[in-house]
C-alpha cells in the first residue's frame, strides 16, 4: 500500500483516485480553490463511483486545497492537469517535496523538464516520471462519477533517465504494470499518439466543433480522409524527428492502430472507426478543448521548437501550429512548450539527449 497525492480534479485524476484507492492505496486529491464546484462538491463528499470498464465505489482518504496536507508524505505525486498548465503546478510544488518522491506526469511531452528547469539544483527536488499514454480512456459523466472506457498502460520514462533501475520495478509492482520502460523521458514523448491524432481532425472539423447544437463525436463524425491525411504529415514529421535524435523505433502510433509498417489513411480511419473506446467518447465541443489547447500548443510546439534547433523540417507541424495560433488569437509558436521552457534553449541533438539520459549537460 502506498500513499499517493493526485493533483486534478478532471476525467483522468478522478478515475485515478478511485481505481487507486479501490486497488487499497491511501488516495488524496488535490485542487486549487478556483476551480469552485469541481473542487466544492469533492470537498462536501470525498466519495467516488464508477461505472463501465471499472465498477465500484470508493470514499478517498483527502480531498484538500492545500498542497502542503495533499503531498507531505506521499509515496507518489500524480499531476493530472493538461499540459498547459504544467508551469503552475510545478511553481505550486516545488518546495513542498523531498528527494525520495516520484512525481509522474501523464501524456507527458518532456514536462519532467518542465519542472526540472523551475527546480533548479534544489536538494528536495524529486525523481520524474513520464508516461506516454494517460492509463485510461475515461469521462466524468457527472458530480462524482465517472464513466471508464477502456484501460491502456503505455510506456513510462524517468528523469534522468539513470533512475530508472532503482525505481521502475518497485512502480511496476506497486502502482502500475506500465509495460513499456523508454530509454528516456525523449524517447517517451515522441511516443506520443495524440498529437498525431487529434489536431488534423479536429481542424477539418472546426465547423462541426463551434456548433452548439451538434453532437459531435471526433472519432466518429470527424474522423474523415482529409483529416487523417494531415495527421500522418504530423506522424511522418514526428518520425523524422526522432530520427535524428537517434530514435528509430518511435511505433506507438503503428501499434495502436494495429499495423506493421508505414501507416496508410486508411488504418487511422479503421482505428477511428472500430474502437467503442474512441467512437463513444463526445467531443470536442469547443476550440478551446484540450485537443486543441494541448496537442497543439504543448506536444507540437515542443517537437517544432526542438526540430528547428538541430535543424530538422517540419513544414506540416508549423503550419498547424500557426493555424490553431490563428483561431485561438494566440503566437503558439512562441509561446507554447518551447526549447525555452524545456531548458534545452541552444543545445545540440548530442547535448539534449546527454541531458535526458544524466541530468546534466
Amino acid at each position: 500500500m502506498k500513499t499517493i497525492a493526485i493533483l486534478g480534479t478532471g476525467n483522468i485524476a478522478q478515475t485515478l483516485a478511485i481505481d487507486l484507492k479501490l486497488n487499497g492505496h491511501v488516495v488524496r486529491l488535490y485542487a486549487p480553490e478556483y476551480l469552485g464546484d469541481r473542487i466544492n462538491n469533492l470537498l462536501e463528499s470525498p466519495k467516488l463511483e464508477s461505472v463501465g470498464e471499472l465498477v465500484g465505489q470508493a470514499t478517498l482518504d483527502l480531498v484538500t486545497t492545500d498542497i502542503d496536507k495533499a503531498v507531505t508524505g506521499a509515496d507518489y505525486i500524480c499531476i493530472a492537469v493538461p499540459g498547459y498548465r504544467h508551469v503552475e503546478y510545478a511553481k505550486l510544488l516545488k518546495g513542498h517535496t523531498t528527494a525520495s518522491q516520484v512525481v509522474f506526469t501523464f501524456n507527458a511531452c518532456l514536462a519532467s523538464l518542465v519542472y526540472k528547469k523551475i527546480w533548479g539544483d534544489d536538494p528536495n527536488c524529486p525523481i520524474f516520471a513520464d508516461t506516454d499514454l494517460p492509463p485510461f480512456s475515461t469521462r466524468v459523466i457527472a458530480p462524482g462519477r465517472i464513466q471508464l472506457f477502456e484501460r491502456h498502460l503505455g510506456g513510462i520514462a524517468f528523469f534522468p533517465a539513470s533512475v530508472a533501475e532503482k525505481y521502475y520495478d518497485e512502480i511496476y509492482s506497486e502502482f502500475y504494470a506500465f509495460p513499456k520502460l523508454y530509454k528516456d523521458v525523449l524517447e517517451c514523448s515522441l511516443s506520443l499518439i495524440n498529437p498525431c491524432v487529434h489536431p488534423g481532425a479536429c481542424l477539418v472539423n472546426l465547423s462541426n466543433i463551434e456548433k452548439p447544437d451538434t453532437n459531435f463525436f471526433l472519432y466518429e463524425h470527424g474522423f474523415t480522409p482529409s483529416g487523417i491525411k494531415i495527421d500522418l504529415h504530423l506522424n511522418e514529421e514526428r518520425l523524422q524527428l526522432g530520427k535524428a535524435l537517434g530514435y528509430d523505433d518511435l511505433h506507438a502510433l503503428e501499434d495502436f492502430a494495429g499495423v506493421q509498417g508505414k501507416l496508410k489513411w486508411e488504418d487511422l480511419y479503421a482505428m477511428g472507426h472500430g474502437c467503442y473506446a474512441l467512437t463513444s467518447i463526445a467531443g470536442p465541443n469547443s476550440i478551446f478543448d484540450r485537443y486543441l489547447t494541448e496537442d497543439v500548443p504543448v506536444d507540437l510546439v515542443c517537437w517544432s521548437s526542438i526540430a528547428a534547433q538541430i535543424g530538422v523540417p517540419t513544414p506540416v507541424t508549423d503550419a498547424l501550429i500557426t493555424l490553431v495560433g490563428v483561431i485561438h488569437g494566440e503566437d503558439w509558436a512562441s509561446k507554447g512548450r518551447t526549447a525555452v521552457e524545456l531548458g534545452l534553449s541552444g543545445k545540440s541533438a548530442s547535448q539534449i539527449v546527454k541531458f535526458v539520459r544524466e541530468g546534466h549537460f
